[in-house]
Formats: structure tokens, sequence, C-alpha cells
């Protein structure tokens, strides 16, 4: 059972966070990163009981790969994921375009520039995963 105390530290948690992005989309409009630390995990990847390892670093199996964890906590920047190519192992791979507070529009824009610069990912059947 959560208690309002818990909900006020959460919000603290997210502000002490923001304090280090801030500053960054002080000067500039978005943040691009990726949107997982791993291009893929198996598809029978169990996090009970399985490891991650990137770069030989034991990292925690739930969530110790995935980019997009600390944009749910800060929910007011808004965040959009686009494809950015495939693994060398021909999965999909994609970024994440991270806004000031509540600035949708610029990482709209940033998304849809990204896209037209690269010439669309799926457009064409040769560059669409294989299935």
């Amino acid at each position: 059972v959560s208690k309002a105390t818990d909900f006020v530290g959460s919000l603290e948690v997210a502000g002490r966070m923001y304090m280090t992005l801030g500053p960054l989309l002080e000067k500039y409009n978005v943040l691009i990163c990726p949107t997982t630390a791993l291009p893929s995990v198996p598809a029978d990847y169990d996090q009970s009981k399985d490891e991650i390892r990137i770069n030989g670093k034991l990292v925690n199996p739930s969530l110790g790969w995935v980019m997009t964890t600390p944009f749910n906590t800060m929910s007011r920047c808004p965040v959009l994921s686009v494809p950015s190519g495939q693994a060398k192992n021909g999965v999909p791979t994609g970024i994440q375009i991270v806004g000031r507070t509540y600035s949708d529009e610029d990482v709209f824009r940033a998304g849809m520039a990204y896209e037209k610069a690269v010439g669309g990912w799926y457009g064409e059947k040769a560059r669409r995963p294989k299935l």
C-alpha cells in the first residue's frame, strides 16, 4: 500500500534527476539516446533467473539494459522512439528523442527531421526486418 509520503518521495527523486537533465535541455532542444543498451535479449529470456551482461558487466536483469526508465520517472519530458537501423543480427534498433518539459512539438519535429534525413526505414522491402 502506497502512502502520500511515497508519492512525494518519488517527486523528489524525479526533481533530483531533472537537476542533471535540465541544464542539458537548456542548451539543447532535445537529447537523443538509445532505447536499449543491447540490440536484443533472447525471446525466451526470463528475468527471474537469467543474467544480462553488458561489456562483461552484470546488470540488473529486469531494467539494467532498458534506457527508457529515467524518462518514465521524469514523465513531464516528452519522449519519442524512432527506428534507427538494424543490429548486426538483423533486429531493428531504435533511438529515443527526449524533449524539454512539455515541449512535445520539439520532439515530434526532431523525429520527423530524422526520419526525413534517413529516407524512412521500412518503405522499401529490402530495408524491412526479415520475419
